[in-house]
């Protein structure tokens, strides 16, 4: 999460899942997502938990120039 308050995907993805803040009950003034739940199901989550993951190039190299 751009703010570090979540750790993992699987905590991000379980955030939006819930409305984001103001599905979860916090006054979010500016929130411009849609504060409905997704309803996702477990699978799904962790689909695209699995998903995101696939995006993480391990491959590349640390140069200092």
């Amino acid at each position: 999460m751009h703010n570090g308050v979540y750790n993992t995907l699987e905590e991000v993805i379980d955030f939006y899942n819930k409305g984001g803040g103001k599905g979860l009950g916090f006054d979010m003034v500016h929130q411009t997502l849609p504060f409905d739940e997704l309803n996702l199901t477990i699978e799904e989550q962790k689909s695209i938990v699995a998903f995101l993951k696939t995006l993480t190039d391990t491959d590349i190299t640390n140069n200092s120039y």
